[in-house]
């Protein structure tokens, strides 16, 4: 029976989120309020204010969840990276930017908010949603320190590089949502030439080796 019940409880939850995320998508945080949300479920104010404090507290919870299942996503994708194989490391980079574009065109009103200066909502939010951007940022610094202990680069600082490359996918991120000046795939092989760029300027002697070779082996392959 309380099996049931939790069931029922979160049931309830998801029908409010989703609704909530279209909502958000098509009119924006400030024109969306709690009654139209519950109208949108057909519930009454009070089952919404049994499973979140307010409108912040959903937009909030929401965006949170979000964010974390892309990190999880990124981290994934280079989870199976060969960091030797040149080839392997342009299509890795080239999945993460992509997942991250897919994402935040899946998103596009809360991530409107989250890539302004001031988010739109509050200062407490701000630090919310920043300390997920920053947890990418330290995935891919420890990755980065990875490579530095396997040998492959050198003379690199992992935190300083990481913040770079998730700060130019930002930055990319908002002025393709605002602007519209170039395409989804442009920005994607721009990071990814500009990420492995700055890779490649730190290869150590065994890992310019191991490109060396792989471009032989590339060369000898008749077309």
């Amino acid at each position: 029976m309380k099996e049931l019940l939790e069931k029922k409880k979160q049931v309830i939850r998801d029908t409010i989120i989703e609704a909530a995320e279209e909502l958000f998508s098509k009119r924006g945080y400030h024109n969306t309020q709690v009654m139209d949300i519950v109208k949108a479920v057909g519930m009454s104010a009070g089952t919404f204010y049994n499973y979140f404090k307010d409108k912040r507290d959903l937009f909030g919870q929401i965006t949170g969840h979000n964010l974390e299942q892309l990190r999880l996503r990124v981290k994934k994708i280079r989870e199976a990276v060969n960091i030797w194989d040149r080839g392997d490391r342009v299509d890795k980079l080239n999945q993460s930017f992509g997942a991250y574009f897919d994402y935040i065109f899946a998103h596009r009103q809360q991530m409107l908010m989250v890539l302004r200066g001031g988010y739109g909502v509050d200062e407490e939010m701000d630090v919310a949603v920043w300390k997920h951007y920053s947890g990418i940022a330290q995935d891919l610094a420890a990755d980065i320190q990875s490579w530095l202990d396997q040998g492959v680069i050198e003379g690199v600082n992992p935190i300083t590089m990481a913040y770079a490359v998730v700060g130019m996918t930002m930055h990319l991120g908002h002025s393709l949502l605002m602007e519209e000046r170039f395409t989804r795939e442009e920005a994607i092989e721009t990071l990814t030439a500009m990420s492995h760029l700055m890779f490649e300027t730190h290869l150590t002697q065994a890992g310019r080796k191991a490109l060396e070779e792989m471009r032989k082996t590339e060369a000898e392959v008749p077309e």
